[in-house]
């Protein structure tokens, strides 16, 4: 199970939509540049940022490919939610999963605050 993997501005900040953050995530986690993505976690999530830094170190290897799925925005702009469809090198195989990242607006950028996997 794919559990906070789941975030392209390069630049200040984190990103300017939802969707780019997660894509930010998803490529700092295939580049195993895993310290990048505790910029990514809001102070409310529920998971602290190491444990998004330690998933990173964990699914580097094992990350496929990404893709997202779909984008929505709530209450007043400030909360989103963001699927997306995830391959793993599982085994001998692959495994794709459809997580569904939250998260929140904090100033002028979005962070991660969850992710529900399906």
């Amino acid at each position: 199970m794919i559990v906070g993997l789941m975030a392209t501005t390069f630049g200040c900040g984190t990103g300017n939509t939802p969707s780019q953050v997660v894509e930010k995530f998803y490529k700092l986690t295939q580049e195993n540049d895993c310290q990048k993505v505790a910029d990514l976690v809001s102070d409310t999530s529920s998971r602290s940022p190491d444990s998004y830094v330690n998933d990173c170190k964990k699914y580097a290897d094992k990350l496929v490919s990404y893709s997202i799925t779909g984008e929505t925005i709530y209450e007043g702009g400030n909360i989103a939610q963001v699927d997306t469809e995830v391959t793993i090198k599982e085994g001998d195989g692959e495994k794709t999963n459809y997580p569904t990242k939250t998260l929140v607006k904090r100033g002028d950028d979005w962070k991660l605050t969850t992710t529900e996997s399906r």
